[in-house]
């Protein structure tokens, strides 16, 4: 008796011969082969037209038409590396696994060191220029200005000093996506990074004012879509900071797949440093933001290959800043307040009405500026004796600050001791519990190992499972620039990487420089000229 099921009934029928029964499995044997073999050609053709664009970029000959330099925040190389700090295995766990894939095919740089201090704003600017903060000049994320009351960003390109690769690339085309210092800058399309004055008006309208028109309606257009799904939603919410990621995902596509072709790509995803701030450096949240990260760039790799743009193309992923778990602030403006270094607005609790000596926090450090010798000296021995006292910070001398290239016109800074972090206010404990999980802001001159990110690269003119176990942030744009036969300024700090190209181009002969570079040193005066900013004494 042979049993059968039909529509979830359990039957009966007559006894079958088992010849029968042999030739009837495989009947349906050679159909379910027949059926897979319809299909396979589709899956496999896809499957092979990935590897033969992946092959083409790393074995073919030449230098790439394109070049994306994507910046991560807080990216380092246990990111994309196993737990050992070897290249994973295609079937081994990583946090982001497409970034996996591409350092076991491409060069891994395990440590870049970014420039002091652990400033994003700055190492963005050295990844462009090949200069140190003292030689680029975005010292900070923010400025101070003359009088020392107001803090403002590094939006503006005129305060960025040399020449950047956009500039480099004029003639041949450059795309930036939320690259900081770009407002104003020679960039055929972008969408620089800057906040509205007005919160209330949201970031679309900014990024709209400042943008390409081209963008600014492809981000409307997304915008639209996302706020479709949400019919309730403020429309000035828009958007998240994963949200701002995926829209800089989604425009890059939409130029790869239009008839513009930049040769310079710049590209800043960074909802990863909110996350750490907020969740702690290491927790499931910025885990989760770099996932989404990573799943970003396998579509933007997607996008390329399905426009025929993937072989030519190289691409470099590097972080930006290192982020480490903080427990406890500590504020040195407090106690040059009570020394009468610092003078407090009466009408507000945070101003500033006038001061001799003043500290500005990056995070884990800080630069301290004074008027004249006899202040910096008065504040070093007080700064020097609450370091001791508390364990929380130490005096990093002014030579050693120097020697990084940091700002020329501090007198010394301070770094904080691990678990530690460095505040911006003037009033309250010289020790509070810090709000924020993590902070980003470690010195080039004490353990590099603490400031390190990572980097990896890939694709057309890049050799091959080549390991680099330390390089410097100022190296990443001569390399570049080797690539597409750009010219920087002769006096870059940086070098090419020529370990890790399989393809270099001669640059240009010498031209003229660009408008506005090297057109004086007064960045006080143009910092007043731009406007805008926060009391000095406010939350980071």
């Amino acid at each position: 008796m042979v049993w059968r099921v039909d529509r979830g009934a359990i039957v009966s029928r007559a006894p079958v011969d088992r010849g029968e029964i042999a030739l009837r499995a495989l009947t349906w044997m050679l159909c379910g082969l027949i059926g897979l073999a319809c299909a396979a050609p589709t899956l496999e053709g896809k499957r092979t037209l990935g590897t033969e664009a992946r092959r083409a970029a790393l074995r073919e000959q030449g230098a790439p038409r394109r070049v994306i330099l994507i910046s991560v925040a807080g990216l380092e190389s246990g990111d994309f590396l196993d737990p050992w700090g070897h290249v994973a295995a295609a079937d081994a766990p990583a946090r982001m696994p497409e970034l996996a894939r591409l350092a076991r095919e491409g060069t891994v740089g395990v440590q870049l060191l970014p420039p002091s201090p652990g400033a994003s704003y700055t190492a963005h600017a050295t990844l462009v220029t090949g200069r140190r903060s003292a030689g680029h000049g975005v010292t900070a994320d923010e400025a101070l200005d003359a009088e020392g009351q107001r803090a403002l960003p590094f939006w503006d390109n005129r305060l960025m000093r040399g020449t950047a690769l956009w500039d480099a690339a004029i003639g041949r085309g450059a795309l930036a996506l939320g690259w900081p210092t770009t407002v104003g800058a020679r960039i055929e399309l972008v969408v620089p990074d800057a906040l509205p004055e007005d919160p209330t008006l949201g970031w679309l309208a900014t990024a709209k004012r400042l943008s390409t028109p081209l963008l600014a309606r492809e981000l409307e257009a997304i915008a639209e879509a996302d706020l479709a799904e949400d019919r309730d939603r403020d429309p000035r919410s828009w958007p998240s900071a994963s949200e701002k990621d995926a829209a800089f995902v989604e425009v890059a596509c939409r130029i790869a797949a239009s008839d513009r072709d930049p040769a310079l790509w710049l590209i800043r995803l960074d909802q990863t440093a909110g996350l750490a701030a907020r969740s702690g450096w290491g927790s499931v949240e910025q885990a989760e933001g770099l996932r989404r990260i990573d799943a970003g760039l396998g579509r933007l790799l997607a996008c390329l290959e399905e426009q025929g743009r993937l072989a030519d193309t190289a691409l470099f992923v590097v972080g930006d800043v290192a982020w480490r778990p903080v427990h406890t602030v500590v504020e040195p403006n407090v106690a040059l307040v009570r020394r009468g270094l610092i003078g407090r607005d009466p009408r507000s609790s945070t101003g500033v009405r006038s001061w001799l000596a003043l500290a500005r926090s990056h995070g884990r450090s800080a630069y301290v500026y004074a008027r004249d010798a006899a202040s910096a000296l008065g504040a070093r021995e007080l700064l020097e004796a609450e370091g001791r006292r508390t364990g929380a910070f130490e005096v990093v001398p002014a030579a050693e600050l120097a020697e990084s290239g940091a700002d020329p016109q501090a007198w010394f800074g301070l770094l904080a001791r691990p678990g530690f972090a460095i505040g911006n206010r003037l009033v309250g404990d010289l020790l509070v519990p810090a709000e924020r999980r993590a902070e980003p802001g470690g010195l080039h001159s004490r353990d590099p190992g603490a400031i390190a990110v990572g980097l990896v690269a890939w694709g057309r003119g890049v050799r091959a499972q080549v390991r680099i176990p330390v390089l410097e942030g100022v190296d990443v744009a001569p390399t570049v620039a080797s690539l597409l036969g750009l010219r920087l300024d002769d006096d870059v700090e940086g070098q090419p990487l020529i370990g890790m190209l399989r393809a270099a181009v001669p640059p240009p002969p010498p031209g003229p420089k660009r408008l506005g570079a090297d057109s004086g040193d007064d960045v006080q005066r143009t910092l007043r000229e731009l406007g805008g900013g926060r009391d000095l004494g406010g939350d980071r």
